[in-house]
């Protein structure tokens, strides 16, 4: 600690101006809000005009604008949709495949926000026995799904930290259970991979099961709900698919949670007001500060964008395995340990794992900084603290 101090004294009386350290506060974590809508096919088929796309789809995309996810995934998204999303969504990347094997018809893109991450890496997958093989619905065992499911994913990196974590968005099949657990299982069988690669997953969709169906249960056996993991009340509606109703039997999430362990969960799809068939799955680990489910009407109307409701959660990300990315400016204190010689270990910063994502600032007395066993280590210039010693 005396040669700290000494060099500290020294530096200043040579005419050097020692400038305090930046190191941004970080917990190791980083903010997600993650989103899920399924917003109803193209529907040229439609009877009710009301309903049809172009007349709700400028009050949809106005709704996902006020939503601001940082990440979004879309279900039932034909190729005419898919073209107005990406016009009219500038902030966001939005990839996915569409299920045909001519890629027509729906969907299941992934919209993530250009300003804020890097892709690492994503595609679409088919919940089949081939997954890379699209238009495919063979599940095995002489089942096969009512339409070609789909898988669309990405790996992301946030700019801002350098943490890392993988978002998938998809729709199980709309015929029955043992088709949508087989379409889990697929499924799950690409999370169990991103899970081993220590990568932080979320999985969103139009699951078309109720909580209690046994590919959610698949589900929650690897990865939380977020609305249950909610750390506060989740608001809105505990019923995510509306079928076009106004309100119906509607219930909050607040009604629904605080009834959750008094009913039967086998019936509470009647007692809670409605079916909630979208889910927002996040690693188990991930905080989920707030989940909600969006309820807005087309502005002044009793009519809704689709005929499912957004559900938006509000997660905090592990990246343990990555950096803070921020700049250091080092200053020679006693806050400084001598080691030997011009190597001097700061104290803040500690448990870093390696330096690659650091911007260090230095003054010019100071030769070069590193991370050295988690600890920030910067090396001084010989001169002019040799002169001075003397």
């Amino acid at each position: 600690m005396k040669r700290a101090l000494t060099v500290f004294m020294l530096a200043a009386a040579a005419g050097f101006v020692p400038s305090s350290v930046a190191y941004a506060a970080y917990d190791g974590t980083f903010p997600v809000r993650a989103a899920s809508y399924n917003i109803r096919c193209y529907g040229a088929w439609e009877t009710d005009s009301t309903n049809k796309w172009v007349n709700r789809s400028a009050d949809l995309i106005n709704l996902v604008k006020n939503i601001d996810a940082d990440v979004i995934g879309f279900q039932e998204v034909d190729p005419e949709q898919m073209s107005e999303l990406k016009s009219s969504l500038k902030d966001y990347e939005i990839i996915g495949k569409h299920r045909e094997a001519d890629n027509t018809q729906r969907a299941t893109p992934v919209a993530y926000r250009k300003s804020r991450f890097t892709k690492i890496d994503g595609g679409t997958f088919w919940l089949s026995t081939t997954p890379n093989v699209q238009g495919s619905k063979d599940l095995g065992d002489g089942y096969i799904s009512s339409d070609p499911e789909t898988c669309s994913w990405v790996v992301l990196k946030d700019k801002a930290t350098g943490g890392v974590f993988s978002f998938m968005c998809t729709h199980l099949d709309w015929l029955n259970a043992e088709l949508r657990r087989r379409n889990m299982a697929i499924l799950l069988s690409k999370v169990d991979a991103l899970l081993t690669a220590g990568i932080p997953t979320v999985v969103v969709g139009d699951m078309n099961a109720k909580e209690t169906e046994e590919c959610i249960l698949a589900a929650t056996a690897v990865l939380q709900d977020s609305l249950l993991a909610s750390k506060t009340t989740p608001t809105g509606p505990w019923r995510t698919y509306n079928a076009w109703t106004w309100k119906t039997g509607e219930v909050s999430n607040a009604d629904a949670l605080a009834n959750y362990s008094a009913q039967e969960r086998s019936n509470n799809e009647s007692i809670l007001g409605g079916k909630r068939i979208d889910f927002i799955f996040s690693s188990f680990g991930t905080e989920v500060e707030a989940f909600a489910t969006r309820n807005d009407a087309r502005p002044g109307t009793e009519y809704y964008p689709s005929d499912h409701y957004p559900i938006v959660a509000d997660l905090r990300m592990s990246c343990a395995n990555s950096l803070y990315q921020g700049k250091v400016r080092v200053e020679i204190d006693r806050s400084v340990q001598s080691v030997k010689g011009g190597r001097y270990v700061l104290t803040q910063g500690a448990k870093l794992p390696n330096a690659n994502n650091l911007e260090f600032v230095l003054p010019d007395w100071v030769e070069r900084a590193t991370v050295e066993d988690g600890e920030i280590v910067i090396y001084t210039k010989p001169e002019p603290f040799s002169l001075r010693v003397r």
